[in-house]
C-alpha cells in the first residue's frame, strides 16, 4: 500500500482512535517497509529492525485513544527512532565518547568483493552500513533524521565537536567507496538531495 494522502490519513487516524483494526491494518501496510528501514539505519540489523518496527507499531494501537497525530509518518518515524537508540544503548552499550586523538587510519571502505552495486545509492548505502556503530549512528541521526548537532549532543550525551569528528569520518567512507568504484566524488552533492530526497 502507499503512503495515503492527507485526507486519507486523517480519516484512518478517526478509525484508529476508534478502535478500527482494519484502519491499523492500513497504517501498518503503508508504514512497516519504510519504519523498517529507518531502524535498521540505527541498528544494522535486519531482523532487529522488523522488531523495532512492530513494536513502534503496537506503541500507536496501545496509544491510539489518547495521542494526538498531526503527522503520521513523522511520528511513526519519531517512536522506531527512539526505539532504536534505546536498544542500542541498552543492548549494545555503545561508548560514544572518543579518545582525544582519533587514530588516523581511515574507516573500512566498501570491499569490491563485498558490493554488488549498480548504482550510486546501493554503494553509498553499502559504505554507511559497513560504518563502525557509533559513527554511523551520528551520521544517520545527522543527515537522515536532519537533527541538528545540538539535538545529537543531547540524545547521546556526546560534544558537538564529537559529532563533527563522526561525520567527518562517515564522509571518508563513502568518498572512498565512491572513489574505488570510480565514481566522481562530486556525487556527494546528491547523496542527501536526489539520491535520499523524499
Amino acid at each position: 500500500m502507499s503512503i495515503p494522502s492527507e485526507e486519507q490519513e486523517k480519516l484512518l487516524l478517526e478509525k484508529l482512535k476508534e478502535g478500527d483494526h482494519t484502519a491499523f491494518r492500513e497504517i501498518f501496510d503503508a508504514y512497516y517497509k519504510y519504519l523498517t528501514v529507518t531502524a535498521y539505519r540505527y541498528v544494522n540489523d535486519g531482523e532487529k529492525a522488523k522488531d523495532l518496527a512492530h513494536d513502534a507499531f503496537v506503541e500507536i494501537w496501545n496509544k491510539r485513544a489518547e495521542t494526538n497525530i498531526h503527522n503520521l509518518k513523522s511520528y511513526l518515524r519519531q517512536i522506531v527512532v527512539n526505539k532504536s537508540l534505546n536498544y542500542i544503548k541498552r543492548e549494545k552499550r555503545i561508548d560514544f565518547s572518543e579518545p582525544a586523538n582519533l587514530p588516523e587510519t581511515p574507516v573500512k571502505a566498501v570491499a569490491q568483493d563485498d558490493i554488488e552495486a549498480n548504482d550510486t545509492k546501493e554503494i553509498i548505502q553499502k559504505s554507511i552500513d559497513n560504518l563502525p556503530n557509533k559513527c554511523r549512528i551520528v551520521f544517520v541521526m545527522s543527515r537522515f533524521e536532519e537533527k541538528s548537532h545540538k539535538e545529537i549532543s543531547s540524545e547521546l550525551g556526546i560534544s558537538t565537536k564529537t559529532i563533527e569528528n563522526q561525520i567527518t569520518r562517515a564522509l571518508k567512507a563513502i568518498r572512498a567507496a565512491l572513489k574505488q568504484h570510480s565514481l566522481p566524488i562530486l556525487i556527494l552533492i546528491a547523496i542527501f538531495s536526489a539520491i535520499y530526497g523524499g
